[in-house]
């Protein structure tokens, strides 16, 4: 398959047979990520949400590709990968920063703190698998609902916001009952 023939695939909604052309490339990318540090997981992910942004580019009306497509394949899983590298680097400086000598008073506030933590856990452990990853990829990873929708497969944006909506209601209810 050629780029062109790639594009008008994807646009057309047939995306298997290019995202098994474009596999072909996941070796360079678990190259990559390892000469970094990186897991053979950590490529693989890291490739599956590359692929994921690169169907949502190219399905985009006003794409236009500057160069071949796996050379942008490439790009894309470099950003994302530099982008995983600077959150593991600011958790490991939080992890460093949470061994320091605390307060009396700021013992208090970090054990206040930790019983909300434990009692969000407990939460977080009641609700459904579907909510946990939604979750998940909202407040932790910081994904877009439109990323979302596409990686959990709603039919759209709405229904996944829909969904999250519902999700934080049995979370709510949850904890209110933990309260009581």
């Amino acid at each position: 398959m050629n780029d062109r023939e790639i594009i008008g695939s994807i646009r057309s909604g047939k995306t298997d047979e290019p995202i098994r052309y474009l596999y072909r490339e996941f070796p360079k990318i678990k190259s990559l990520i390892a000469a970094s540090g990186g897991s053979k997981s950590e490529a693989r992910e890291t490739f599956h949400d590359s692929l994921i942004l690169l169907i949502e580019k190219v399905s985009e009306p006003s794409f236009e590709l500057s160069s071949k497509l796996t050379t942008y394949l490439y790009g894309i899983n470099r950003l994302l990968w530099k982008n995983k590298l600077r959150k593991k680097q600011s958790n490991k400086e939080l992890e460093w920063k949470d061994t320091l000598i605390l307060s009396n008073e700021e013992l208090g506030i970090h054990e206040e703190k930790e019983e909300k933590s434990k009692a969000l856990e407990k939460v977080l452990d009641e609700i459904s698998k579907r909510c946990r990853e939604i979750f998940n990829r909202f407040y932790s990873r910081k994904e877009s609902m439109k990323d979302i929708a596409v990686a959990m497969g709603f039919s759209s944006v709405n229904s996944a916001k829909t969904q999250k909506y519902k999700c934080m209601e049995q979370a709510i209810k949850l904890a209110s009952i933990k309260n009581s």
